[in-house]
């Protein structure tokens, strides 16, 4: 009887962790929330899917440029339009601050190539081309981020982030 009585105790504060545990992890947290936003635009990007990609931006958007979100559409489409099998690799990523207003700033590298010589590229270890970029953010609603500016840059193997080149050095061995 004692032994069932600790069991059962023993059953209950586990069970008691567990829904403890749950309650602090329920809600990603900010900085999971905004690489889980750069892993979803890269995923839209690859699909071609400029709709969904620019569902990620604020209304007021502006990249370095000066391009709102119709420019950004535009020059999206355009790419997509030039280029097919588009493969983009997220790199390395650096959150900075978030501040208790909502904002946030990140920058972050990509190796984007496209066409069809994706795998003659992986043969050749070759990984396209390399991009940094930095870019604001600001929280739209409890858990969701949205992009309202950007600057970019194309860069060489040896500007890249020691993590990003770690990053190239597993998708394409001997790099």
């Amino acid at each position: 009887m004692i032994r069932r009585r600790a069991l059962a105790w023993a059953a209950a504060a586990a069970l008691a962790a567990a829904v403890l545990a749950s309650l602090s992890c329920g809600k990603p947290s900010d900085e999971a929330a905004i690489r889980g936003l750069l892993r979803e635009a890269v995923a839209r990007a690859e699909k071609r899917d400029a709709e969904g990609l620019m569902a990620l931006f604020a209304p007021d958007y502006r990249d370095f440029e000066g391009r709102g979100p119709d420019g950004t559409r535009r020059l999206v489409t355009d790419y997509f339009d030039r280029y097919h099998g588009i493969v983009i690799h997220l790199l390395g990523t650096r959150i900075g601050a978030i501040g208790p207003d909502g904002t946030a700033s990140a920058e972050f590298e990509l190796a984007l190539s496209h066409g069809a010589a994706e795998v003659l590229r992986k043969l050749i270890r070759i990984a396209g081309e390399y991009y940094h970029f930095r870019i604001d953010l600001r929280r739209d609603g409890p858990e969701a981020w949205r992009f309202v500016s950007a600057e970019w840059e194309s860069v060489d193997l040896a500007g890249l982030f020691p993590e990003s080149l770690e990053i190239l050095r597993k998708l394409f061995p001997g790099l």
